[in-house]
């Protein structure tokens, strides 16, 4: 008996949730693969844009491995109560397809859907890994929560914050914020309405857009939003415009910015904070090392600045 359209495409879900990793596991999955957890901060720093690119690709390639294996996976799942006995290959092929001709069709358009949706969010994973890997201080909103960062005046769509939420409570003009698209489209012009909405001094946005016109651009940048890309798309689609920005300047940007606030007076609940915040994302990252021992350096600079704090309280 055939499987209804209705049941096939809720065990779609089932199964693709079971066959798939999640956005900054094939991610992560992917910058293990090329070996960036063994670079130091400074191979970051000087190659943003190439790890960028090499991350992409391999986690494509990462992707079609899986697709393939969940495709098969449905399709045979199609034929499990199926009776092809004393048919040739060709006449079971042909029953095959004029069985299951909207559930082939289903399965076709929930793969194209996947693949459009993964993209973008493992895009804002490769820009966090590669900013994390050049010793860029940050807080994300896919660790933390969305609700967390709109909670504190970040808004929807800023994906990363650095140095952190803490330090934009404290002060949103030493705040770097970070929103990431694959491409702009439409939806560009929610940006800045959501950049108005922070208080922030300005936003970077980061994108592999090939096509950004020169309005849009305009536009952008009078709202106080860098556009920020590759340099190999910098150099090929947008040469001599100083208004775009390659991942390897957003890098230093964001170092001197965090070198801003060493030395910095933090009270002891805004410390505390800080490393809570911080912990909330080392939950998420047990089972990923690079990032793990990131965030515990930064914990360490808080409870050494705690520490020394209660000295000084004590003495006096």
């Amino acid at each position: 008996m055939s499987i209804r359209i209705e049941d096939f495409q809720k065990q779609i879900k089932v199964e693709r949730d079971i066959f798939f990793k999640s956005s900054f596991e094939r991610a992560y999955q992917a910058f293990c693969e090329l070996k960036y957890d063994e670079k130091e901060a400074e191979f970051f720093q000087k190659n943003a844009s190439e790890i960028v690119n090499s991350m992409r690709a391999q986690c494509w390639a990462d992707f079609l491995v899986e697709e393939k294996a969940f495709t098969s996976h449905m399709l045979e799942y199609l034929i499990e109560n199926e009776n092809y006995n004393g048919l040739s290959n060709i006449d079971s092929i042909k029953k095959y397809v004029k069985e299951f001709p909207d559930h082939i069709y289903q399965l076709c358009l929930s793969n194209t859907q996947s693949r459009r949706s993964r993209a973008g969010k493992e895009f804002e994973h490769i820009i966090e890994l590669v900013l994390i890997g050049a010793g860029v201080p940050l807080d994300s909103q896919g660790n933390i929560g969305k609700d967390y960062f709109v909670e504190k005046g970040l808004g929807k769509l800023v994906d990363t914050v650095s140095p952190g939420v803490i330090e934009f409570e404290i002060n949103k003009r030493n705040s770097v914020l970070i929103s990431a698209k694959t491409t702009l489209r439409e939806r560009w012009q929610e940006v800045p309405e959501e950049m108005g909405r922070t208080g922030a001094r300005e936003m970077f946005l980061a994108t592999l857009d090939e096509k950004v016109s020169a309005d849009v651009l305009n536009t952008l940048y009078e709202a106080n939003i860098q556009l920020t890309t590759t340099s190999f798309n910098k150099e090929i689609n947008f040469k001599n415009n100083n208004r775009v920005l390659s991942f390897e300047e957003l890098i230093k940007i964001c170092l001197d910015n965090a070198a801003k606030w060493k030395g910095f007076e933090y009270s002891v609940s805004q410390a505390n904070q800080a490393i809570e915040t911080i912990n909330k994302q080392i939950i998420r990252h047990d089972d990923h090392v690079f990032v793990k021992e990131s965030l515990k350096k930064r914990i360490a600079l808080y409870s050494i600045f705690i520490a020394a704090k209660k000295e000084n309280d004590r003495k006096d």
